[in-house]
């Protein structure tokens, strides 16, 4: 075999290899972080009532779809305080148990 056959046959075993440690790793962690409950906060904030629904689900869905139950919170924020709005999000929170309605908070309120 030619010096060029084998050291295809060796970087292609390499990538292999290298795959095949990426994916038990990434399986471990992740089983560690779903058994210590280490939630991690996404923040959808909602300005108008038209963009409300598309704008929850979509977040809704893609955590979902990531299958990061046990890991993500949602938290849907109206800083407008409409009520057309809240009573999306409440409508969404309820069909999503991983989801749930916060206060709105501006930078001077936060410690």
């Amino acid at each position: 075999m030619e010096p060029i056959g084998i050291a295809l046959v060796c970087a292609f075993t390499l990538c292999i290899f290298l795959f095949a440690v990426r994916s038990v790793c990434l399986r471990v962690t992740r089983s560690k972080m779903l058994e210590d409950a280490l939630p991690f906060t996404v923040y959808a904030t909602i300005r108008r009532a038209d963009d409300a629904e598309y704008i929850v689900r979509s977040v809704l869905e893609r955590v979902k779809w990531l299958d990061l139950y046990g890991m993500c919170r949602i938290v849907c924020l109206n800083p407008t305080n409409d009520p057309e709005i809240d009573a999306i999000i409440r409508r969404l929170v309820q069909k999503y148990p991983f989801a749930e309605i916060g206060a709105f908070q501006t930078r001077k309120n936060v410690l």
